[in-house]
């Protein structure tokens, strides 16, 4: 009975280990933007909240361009300024505030803190845009 117990430890061990997971800098020496945003989180929750102080900004220079008579250039954007404007300005913040939620989420990714970067970036940009038109006039 001691040889079938002890051969049945032995073929029914399974290894329930998980390989480590890499956090995406695990490969990478030396600093860089990147691994210093990686070390302040506070600088990345300032960059999250950028985008989305810059997502409102472009939400009411948008509702500003409509009322002059613009044209939104996004088609689904357009569709849901048709239904009217709280339902393209609520769609747009839950998208922003769930994408912001998600980076800060996944704040130890490199691929995710570069995201959150261009983001920032992008939105910059679409506000300067913006801001170009309000003062030309257009």
């Amino acid at each position: 009975m001691g040889d079938r117990r002890t051969l049945e430890r032995r073929t029914r061990r399974a290894a329930f280990r998980l390989p480590e997971r890499r956090t995406g800098f695990d490969r990478r020496v030396g600093g860089g933007v990147v691994v210093w945003y990686r070390d302040h989180p506070g600088a990345i929750a300032i960059a999250l909240a950028g985008v989305l102080v810059l997502n409102v900004a472009d939400l009411l220079l948008t509702l500003r361009a409509l009322d002059r008579g613009a044209r939104e250039a996004n088609p689904v954007m357009a569709l849901l300024f048709e239904i009217g404007p709280a339902a393209a300005g609520t769609t747009k913040l839950v998208l922003a505030l769930g994408v912001v939620l998600v980076i800060w989420h996944m704040r130890r990714y490199r691929r995710i803190l570069q995201v959150s970067l261009v983001a920032l970036g992008g939105f910059g940009l679409v506000l300067a845009y913006q801001l170009s038109l309000v003062f030309s006039g257009a």
